[in-house]
């Protein structure tokens, strides 16, 4: 069975993406003249989450701020950051805290259906698949932000199960909600597509 790394990070919120940045005119800084102006950022620890697990770099410092954020009693987007720690956890190779979070995210909000599409990811590569078709297929039905990820996810479900006119139509599903998806590009093009009627000459 392939492994998918292809989790669905979850956006926070456009509100609190931003890094805080203050002049600040005279702070006493070595080798520095008192009278330089700096700038100081706050970051939020929750954007430092989400962009790890959106671009699957620097994962132990990501790990680190979802926890801080985790940690926050006034962090708000709790599901989505623990989705997000949870594709950190992926991409580290740790698939049981992968797992455990995205079926925390879900105990946080149960109509999360990327938390459900990626819980599936990790049952793939753990090789329970009708487990993970059925959490695709709850994803699909909540509307997972990616939805071409859960289409493309099924159809290596399919795939791997000799259901090949099924992952046919799921990868080609997934290439009209994202034309030119790579994934699902590479795997349709494995195909041939043989009409009925010269199949019985």
């Amino acid at each position: 069975m392939k492994r998918l790394a292809l989790l669905s990070a979850l956006l926070i919120s456009t509100a609190t993406m931003h890094a805080y940045a203050e002049p600040v005119a005279g702070l006493a800084i070595p080798d520095r003249p008192a009278n330089n102006v700096i700038m100081i950022y706050n970051t939020n620890p929750a954007e430092q989450c989400f962009r790890a697990a959106q671009e699957g770099l620097n994962l132990k410092f990501g790990l680190e701020h979802c926890n801080t954020a985790m940690r926050n009693p006034l962090t708000i987007y709790r599901a989505q950051t623990v989705v997000n720690r949870g594709i950190i956890r992926y991409d580290m190779g740790d698939l049981d805290g992968a797992l455990n979070d995205f079926n925390n995210a879900l105990d946080y909000n149960p109509s999360l259906g990327d938390a459900y599409l990626n819980q599936a990811l990790v049952l793939v590569a753990q090789k329970r698949g009708p487990e993970a078709l059925a959490a695709i297929n709850q994803g699909i039905a909540l509307g997972a932000a990616n939805l071409q990820i859960a289409y493309y996810a099924r159809g290596v479900i399919e795939d791997d199960a000799g259901r090949y006119a099924q992952a046919y139509r799921d990868y080609r599903q997934a290439l009209r909600i994202k034309p030119g998806y790579r994934p699902a590009a590479q795997e349709i093009a494995r195909f041939k597509v043989v009409p009925r009627a010269s199949q019985t000459q």
